[in-house]
């Protein structure tokens, strides 16, 4: 695979150099905007539109990266955050919990903690759970 790697550069570098080598006569004058460039070969401009562009993308991938940098650092802060809410209510002493709830339920009467009044039943209800 490495050697296919290079391989592939080696030709991209050689069809770089073939076309500087044959445009080396032909110049041209960069216009942009109210600024005019003095002859320059038509290699070389290419070169640096292209090396702006690369500058340009680096910048807006580099933005990207540490914008996802950032949502990364704060999912992690959330994950620890959780996990430790987790292990507090894992070492909870139910038992102290549960025989508290067992005394409030011997001294009260057995009810519904949410009573459902009729009309919302779905077993009265026509047309459900046929």
């Amino acid at each position: 695979m490495v050697i296919i790697r290079w391989l592939c550069a080696a030709l991209v570098v050689l069809a770089v150099v073939a076309f500087a080598l044959q445009n080396q006569k032909q110049t041209v004058m960069v216009v942009l905007g109210t600024y005019k460039s003095p002859h320059i070969p038509l290699f070389l401009a290419i070169y640096i539109a292209f090396a702006a562009g690369m500058v340009v993308y680096f910048m807006l991938a580099l933005a990207g990266q540490l914008r996802l940098r950032g949502e990364l650092s704060r999912y992690r802060r959330e994950c620890g955050r959780l996990k430790d809410e987790l292990n507090r209510l894992r070492n909870l002493n139910l038992d102290k919990e549960l025989e508290t709830i067992r005394r409030n339920r011997s001294t009260s009467p057995a009810a519904p903690i949410v009573e459902i009044p009729a009309s919302a039943r779905e077993d009265e209800v026509e047309g459900w759970g046929a």
